[in-house]
């Protein structure tokens, strides 16, 4: 039951549409999203408004980044918040697998003095940059770009479940909206270190939706209905988009959170730049408000930012995770 299928299930959606000022234009392109998150839980956003040039140019400065001595790094060593840079092995898989990849995480621009920083609020911090000319311009530029198509695509979500246009974007007024980028050694440095062709184990994504670009060395792999993997291959300039538990849960199990993985065998570093587009810390996420009858609903009332921390707790060292034995189907951090 993990055959890998070829490519087809994973539909490419036009989005241009969502942009438009007429509303059965974008109740068109709503409904090809809806369509394929009832099914599949995954498709290619193109002809987005982010230019390529600004997807690309924060995967040079990333490239520039990885590079840099582990020293210079360490300098921004990532924290609780989800802010800096991240060492191997700090993802932790059910599976017991090791793998073979860092990371450079940050989050929704806030200042020291913000109110949710004084408070200790959870996942709400400066970001920390790296002494890398045009690294933060960069980065700030390509998470601004997708934070934007995120929110679009939630207007997609409202209109096709019959709700008004920003029944889910007036949540992210200060969204926990982390961005990994992940950068996994080629394959037979990733032998050396006990790891190996598998990237980043099978997992579902923790939040609402993940926004996805994926460098051209390919290898994210989807699980079809019949347990089988289908390719999902990169297209130049377009996003992977693809629906988190939380959403999940917010449809009532309507859209689907799709188990997912990382298959890299080739001997050259693979980048990637998901960024993970949850509300803000205090929404209130119920089945209820999209109309779902009392005795209907699968998931209680969550918050947000509690859910999001409880799956923290249970994925990453930094958290307090720790290796809990042996499972196919584990959950692990979201890392595509």
């Amino acid at each position: 039951m993990n055959e890998v299928k070829p490519a087809g299930s994973v539909p490419a959606i036009d989005v241009s549409g969502l942009y438009s000022s007429d509303p059965a234009v974008k109740a068109r392109v709503a409904a090809e999203i809806g369509a394929a998150c009832d099914s599949i839980g995954f498709f290619y956003a193109v002809n987005h408004h982010v230019p390529v040039e600004v997807m690309e140019e924060a995967y040079r400065k990333s490239g520039e980044f990885f590079a840099l001595p582990m020293e210079e790094k360490m300098k921004i060593a990532s924290d609780r918040n989800n802010r800096g840079y991240r060492g191997m092995d700090d993802v932790v898989h059910k599976s017991g697998q090791r793998f073979a990849r860092d990371a450079f995480d940050l989050g929704y621009p806030v200042s020291a003095d913000d109110p949710e920083v004084l408070a200790g609020t959870p996942l709400y911090a400066p970001n920390k940059w790296p002494e890398l000319p045009g690294f933060e311009a960069a980065l700030s530029a390509y998470y601004q770009g997708c934070l934007e198509v995120g929110l679009k695509i939630l207007e997609g979500f409202a209109l096709y479940l019959g709700k008004e246009e920003n029944f889910f974007s007036k949540h992210f007024s200060k969204p926990v909206a982390d961005m990994v980028v992940n950068h996994y050694y080629g394959h037979e440095q990733a032998l050396s270190l006990g790891a190996g062709e598998v990237a980043s184990g099978a997992h579902t994504d923790h939040g609402i939706i993940t926004i996805l670009w994926q460098d051209d060395s390919g290898g994210l792999q989807v699980m079809d209905a019949e347990g089988n993997w289908l390719p999902v291959p990169p297209i130049r300039g377009s996003y992977v988009i693809n629906v988190g538990e939380l959403m999940k849960r917010w449809t009532n199990g309507r859209f689907k959170a799709t188990i997912h993985r990382v298959i890299h065998t080739k001997n050259t570093d693979r980048i990637s730049m998901p960024l993970f587009c949850n509300p803000d810390f205090r929404t209130m996420v119920d089945p209820r408000q999209l109309g779902v009858p009392d005795a209907e609903v699968k998931y209680p009332p969550i918050l947000s930012g509690d859910f999001l921390v409880s799956r923290f707790q249970s994925t990453r060292k930094l958290w307090g995770a720790e290796n809990k034995g042996k499972d196919d189907k584990a959950i692990e951090m979201a890392a595509e």
